[in-house]
């Protein structure tokens, strides 16, 4: 130990980066969760109710099995979300109920997967969706059913030894699993269940559907986990690509693979945010231009994002010679309102003003016989000349073209960007 502690502590200040929209959309999701948690029951309950299922003899028996197959399903989907390495806060405190025990432990070894293809937390989702498919739908085959469980019921002694001795681990989610299936194997047997079909071709049609549903689930999860796994792993990619993009180094090193074009305060007065931050970003833009619109709305949302630790400098282009008015008009605005206000009304103008040409500026009274408004467009000009630069929109960062792996949202990681560290 080096004897140096990082100690973080909070100030009025602190909070996550966009915490209203991460939450609410943590609270969308956890509601959809509910709600289809919710509408399953519901559909399981009616469902059965339109077959009579729950007015056969023992009335219980398909409420006890169905409310056990829900809640195999559901422990199954997180041992599914485990396996896929989606965070789930349910699962966590279930896996951690023994301390220094981890189901990833179990979920990531050889003997999580059958012949190397299928999960077994697939296999035990697969298997609760279909009993509960079959009960609601087909609750005369629940005979059939209780014959599958006792199937079944040597896998939790294996599961449980394997947990014992060979993983020296315990997974508590396949723990609760194993003793699911003994308790339907309970309930199968206490309400007289367990029956042996007649073998004649009834039963052997449906034992062939029986077969179709359970091949049809399970085939179809083990076929939906690795586009989800896909999923994972592009994200997974994402933050790491982030992270590199995010390093100072690495962001210094691709600008400068590009040769610097001189650009100053002198080339436009156009400056928003901070003119003396470290971080300058020149754009060459032309107000008929409908990228230029759309980044006009991404440099706002990049400046409330930094709060305005970051400069920037617009240059303004043109189509052709006939509208070089609005680029006038714009310059004339900058000189003659403040910032704030010159900014709202650049907003307008790329949000509606384009359509409405010269007739958009007649409100707001502008003296386009200032002198300074000709000055500074041609210094827009002798840029232009200069630099050699015709697409708009352009982004300059410190005078370096803004790098084709980078998008201009990625500069709010920059406000203390430094070109010159070695």
């Amino acid at each position: 130990w080096t004897g140096i502690v990082l100690l973080a502590e909070s100030s009025e200040n602190s909070i996550e980066p966009n915490y209203k929209v991460n939450r609410k959309r943590e609270l969308l999701n956890a509601t959809q969760q509910y709600l289809l948690l919710f509408s399953i029951a519901v559909l399981a309950v009616l469902a059965g109710i339109a077959n009579n299922t729950f007015t056969t003899v023992v009335p219980t028996v398909p409420i006890v099995l169905t409310a056990l197959h829900l809640l195999g399903a559901y422990i199954s989907y997180l041992l599914v979300q485990k396996q896929l390495h989606i965070h789930s806060s349910y699962a966590d405190k279930i896996c951690s109920l023994f301390k220094q025990q981890d189901c990833n432990n179990i979920l990531e070894s050889k003997a999580a997967k059958l012949w190397d293809v299928f999960g077994w937390s697939e296999i035990g989702l697969g298997y609760f969706l279909a009993n509960l498919i079959i009960l609601i739908s087909l609750p005369h085959l629940i005979p059939y059913l209780a014959i599958i469980n006792i199937l079944a019921l040597p896998y939790s002694f294996w599961s449980v030894w394997y947990q014992k001795f060979k993983a020296k681990q315990w997974c508590v989610l396949c723990l609760i699993v194993q003793v699911l299936l003994w308790l339907i194997f309970a309930v199968n047997l206490g309400f007289g269940c367990i029956q042996l079909p007649d073998f004649n071709t009834t039963s052997l049609i449906h034992g062939l559907i029986i077969a179709c549903i359970f091949g049809t689930i399970i085939l179809g999860i083990n076929i939906l986990i690795p586009n989800l796994s896909k999923g994972m792993l592009i994200s997974y990619l994402k933050q790491e690509i982030n992270s590199i993009k995010a390093d100072e180094a690495v962001f210094r090193a691709m600008l400068k693979k590009r040769p610097a074009i001189e650009t100053n305060k002198d080339d436009s007065i156009i400056l928003f945010g901070n003119p003396d931050a470290k971080l300058q970003i020149s754009i060459l833009t032309n107000p008929f231009c409908n990228p230029c619109a759309l980044m006009h709305k991404r440099v706002e949302k990049l400046l409330k994002d930094t709060e305005n630790k970051i400069g920037i400098q617009y240059i303004l282009s043109s189509f052709a010679l006939e509208l070089d008015f609005a680029n006038k008009y714009l310059i004339a605005v900058y000189l003659g309102k403040d910032t704030a206000a010159s900014w709202q009304i650049y907003s307008e103008w790329f949000e509606k003003g384009k359509d409405l040409k010269e007739e958009f500026f007649k409100a707001l009274n502008l003296n386009m016989e200032n002198p300074a408004i000709e000055a500074e467009f041609q210094k827009h000009a002798a840029w232009r000349e200069k630099s050699k630069l015709s697409a708009t929109p352009t982004i300059l960062v410190n005078g370096y073209p803004l790098p084709n792996n980078y998008k201009i949202e990625d500069l709010r990681y920059f406000t203390e960007f430094n070109m010159n560290v070695k």
